[in-house]
C-alpha cells in the first residue's frame, strides 16, 4: 500500500486498457482540478501499447501507477484501485474521459455540507466525438433516495461523473468482478439503496462516446445483452416489488436495449412482462414498434451469418 504522512481527501482511480493515445490528457484533466488533495490511481489492465510510458512521463508525486499481469476487466482494474485508496472518497475517471476542472472542489464540498447521508454525488455529462465535437448533453435531476429510479434506468450513466464515499463503497461490497457489461448500473444500484444521492447540475465531465472503440464494452451488443440479463437476474425480486409505474417504465427501457442488441427472445420476454403490467395505447405502439424493430434486426443478422458460413 502506498502511504504518506496525511491521508489524501479524496484517490481518484483511472483504470486503463491500450489507451496509451489519450491516457495523459486524462491525467492532466485530473491534475488541473482546483481541489488539489488528492491522489491518483492508475491500474493498468495489461495493456500491450504504449500506457506505461505515457504515465510515467507525467511527473507528480500523487500518481501512483500499478499493472495487472493478465487482462482481467475493467471492474477488477476498479477494486484494485479501491483496495489501495487512502481517501476519504472516492472518484474514478475513465482513461479516455476528461474532467472540468471545478468539478472535484464542488462535489466535495457538496457532500461535506449535506451530511453522510449523502453517499455519492453524480455530475451532467457533455458527451463527445473522437474530434471532441460535442454529440449529445445529459442532463437528469434525480437526487435524493433514489434506488427505484435506478432501477429503472442507470440515470448517472458512468463511473467517471461519481464521487463516492470509500466507506459506503466497502460497505456494499465494491463492484461485482463477474459483470463485464452495466458493471457500473450494478454498483450504482447498491450504492443507492444504501444512500442519498447529490446531483451537480453542471457539465463537469466529457464523455466519449464511440462506437468505434474496440476496447469499451458498452459498444459490445453481446455484451450489452448479457449485462442487462445479469441485472435482470440479480435484482428479480427488486424488480418485482416496484411500483407498476416504474415497472413499466424499468421493462420498456429493457425490452428497447434488447431490441437495439438484436436479441428477439430478450426483447419478447420483456415485452411479455411489460404486457402484464397493463399499458397504455402509446405504450402498446411502442411495444409493437420494437418487436418490428427487432424481428428485422435478428433476420438481417441471421442472413449476415448465413452469408459469412
Amino acid at each position: 500500500m502506498f502511504t504518506t504522512s496525511v491521508l489524501p481527501a479524496v484517490s481518484i482511480i483511472i483504470p486503463s486498457y491500450n489507451r496509451g493515445y489519450c491516457i495523459a490528457q486524462c491525467i492532466q484533466s485530473a491534475l488541473n482540478q482546483t481541489f488539489t488533495d488528492f491522489e491518483i490511481i492508475v491500474v493498468d489492465d495489461a495493456s500491450n501499447d504504449d500506457t506505461q510510458a505515457q504515465v510515467m512521463n507525467i511527473f507528480d508525486s500523487r500518481i501512483h501507477y500499478l499493472t495487472h499481469e493478465t487482462n482481467r476487466g475493467g471492474a477488477v482494474a476498479r477494486n484494485t484501485g479501491i483496495r489501495i485508496a487512502q481517501g476519504e472518497f472516492v472518484a474514478f475517471l475513465d482513461s479516455d474521459d476528461y474532467w472540468q476542472p471545478d468539478k472535484l472542489e464542488k462535489q466535495i464540498a457538496s457532500l461535506r455540507r449535506l451530511g453522510p447521508q449523502w453517499g455519492l454525488s453524480y455530475t451532467w455529462l457533455s458527451c463527445v466525438d473522437e474530434d471532441g465535437m460535442e454529440t449529445l448533453r445529459i442532463n437528469p435531476e434525480i437526487e435524493g433516495a433514489c434506488f427505484e429510479e435506478m432501477l429503472v434506468k442507470n440515470f448517472m450513466g458512468t463511473f467517471s461523473n461519481i464521487v463516492v464515499r470509500k466507506s459506503l463503497l466497502i460497505e456494499v461490497g465494491a463492484l461485482d468482478e463477474s459483470f463485464r457489461s452495466c458493471q457500473d448500473w450494478d454498483l450504482f444500484i447498491r450504492l443507492t439503496r444504501r444512500a442519498s444521492v447529490h446531483c451537480l447540475r453542471e457539465y463537469a465531465v466529457r464523455y466519449l462516446l464511440s462506437a468505434s472503440d474496440q476496447v469499451r464494452i458498452s459498444t459490445n451488443p453481446r455484451s450489452v445483452i448479457q449485462g442487462h440479463r445479469r441485472i435482470l437476474h440479480k435484482y428479480a425480486d427488486d424488480y418485482s416489488a416496484l411500483a407498476l409505474p416504474y415497472r413499466r417504465r424499468a421493462l420498456g427501457i429493457f425490452m428497447r436495449v434488447f431490441a437495439d442488441a438484436g436479441s428477439l427472445s430478450d426483447a419478447i420476454t420483456s415485452g411479455f412482462k411489460r404486457l402484464c403490467c397493463g399499458l397504455s395505447l402509446v405504450e402498446l405502439k411502442d411495444s409493437a414498434h420494437l418487436m418490428l424493430r427487432v424481428s428485422r434486426k435478428s433476420l438481417m443478422m441471421k442472413m449476415h451469418a448465413l452469408r459469412r458460413a
